[in-house]
């Protein structure tokens, strides 16, 4: 007899952890049906659990300086170095996603790059008509502007239905997670751009970021086959996170790069790198996203030009996944509806997004980006538990 609560292979980057193995899956019945609408698996570990902006992003307001103010601006300025952290971690599990995918699956890296570069347009030149057009304040370049806000629109998409329910499902699962390389690539320039160094330096601090995340790859390589117990390669990992995110700190880089870069290392390099980071990172994935979505939930300012912007910003993503959809659907092969389905509601990305670039933007127009990019997120999430069909999983 199959136990009611019982294990199913899962594509999460980070590996179930132990959250996941003690939710388990339980048998389609109209109260788990139910369970279902709060219950996604996301392209970046998340499954199941709570739909994560719909609880969190609202928690972070409530303890935010606007409303209890738990967590006061001093404290969310001691914050800032464990976000910039956390942003490591999620780009080392795009790395990994990317080292073990490519190979295997370039035809859905090229749909899945497509489909970004098409939400990226959308949303990016929708952003900066409207501001051209309406006049907005945003205390910053409209063009900068306007990518900042395309790049939190395509990253990332996270998938309502586990890969095992549906042909479909698992196309989606996989485009789902490697739709976030071309966003990452395209903001380690565009945080050139943004960096106060000459026009001239922009290709250098790139490559700076490159080579960053190639030597914490490196160290992490010569360093976690060797240690002598799990506690002590636990502390080597946590020491090239650290790392990681430091080197990007100093850099005024982004941090989901030298991540990427990492965890691409790791998985591409002989031996069991990846695999060690994978199932030491399964042991934190769920605070870390939490800590991100309630930081970002804290700094929400809110203000009318975030609001002004809101609506375009929720319509030309929407726009831009469906229209990357059909683009790439082809590629894929899978019908373009159902990937638009799967592909509408957010991911973690796009906060990470956001919370990275308020720390290089000037200081109203980061408010305006994160602002805007929280109540999209929780909307989308909204829009995606009406909207979006929760495939019936495979029967025990």
């Amino acid at each position: 007899m199959t136990s009611p609560l019982r294990d199913i292979r899962r594509r999460e980057l980070g590996g179930p952890d132990p959250l996941d193995r003690r939710l388990g899956i339980l048998p389609q019945t109209p109260l788990t049906w139910l369970r279902t609408l709060f219950f996604t698996r996301s392209a970046l570990g998340l499954a199941p659990s709570l739909t994560p902006a719909v609880i969190f992003l609202p928690v972070g307001v409530l303890l935010g300086p606007h409303a209890l103010n738990v967590l006061s601006p001093t404290v969310l300025g001691r914050l800032d170095l464990a976000v910039t952290i956390a942003l490591a971690v999620l780009g080392v599990l795009v790395g990994i996603a990317l080292g073990r995918e490519i190979r295997s699956a370039t035809r859905l890296f090229i749909a899945a790059s497509l489909e970004s570069l098409v939400t990226i347009a959308f949303v990016t030149g929708a952003t900066i008509y409207f501001a051209r057009v309406t006049g907005l304040p945003l205390g910053a370049p409209i063009a900068a502007f306007g990518l900042a806000l395309g790049l939190c629109a395509s990253a990332s998409s996270a998938t309502s239905a586990d890969p095992d329910s549906e042909p479909s499902a698992e196309v989606a699962t996989r485009v789902a997670d490697l739709d976030d390389v071309v966003p990452i690539v395209v903001a380690t320039i565009g945080f050139g751009l943004l960096a106060p160094v000459p026009i001239e330096d922009t290709l250098t601090l790139a490559l700076a970021t490159v080579l960053s995340g190639l030597a914490v790859g490196a160290i992490g390589w010569l360093l976690f086959e060797r240690a002598e117990s799990g506690a002590e390669r636990a502390v080597f990992l946590l020491g090239a996170l650290a790392l990681a995110g430091g080197a990007a700190a100093m850099l005024r880089a982004s941090p989901l790069a030298v991540g990427l870069i990492a965890g691409l290392c790791w998985t591409i390099a002989p031996g069991r790198a990846d695999r060690i980071v994978q199932d030491d990172l399964g042991k934190v994935q769920h605070p870390l996203v939490v800590l991100l979505l309630v930081t970002a939930g804290a700094l929400w300012a809110p203000s009318v030009v975030s609001l002004w912007l809101l609506a375009p910003y929720l319509l030309f993503r929407l726009a831009g996944k469906v229209a990357g959809a059909w683009v790439s659907a082809r590629i894929a092969d899978v019908s373009a509806a159902d990937l638009a389905a799967f592909l509408v509601p957010p991911g973690v990305l796009a906060v990470a997004f956001a919370l990275n670039f308020r720390q290089l933007l000037p200081p109203d127009a980061g408010d305006t980006l994160l602002s805007a990019v929280v109540i999209g997120t929780a909307a989308f999430d909204l829009f995606a538990l009406a909207v979006v069909p929760h495939w019936r999983r495979r029967p025990t």
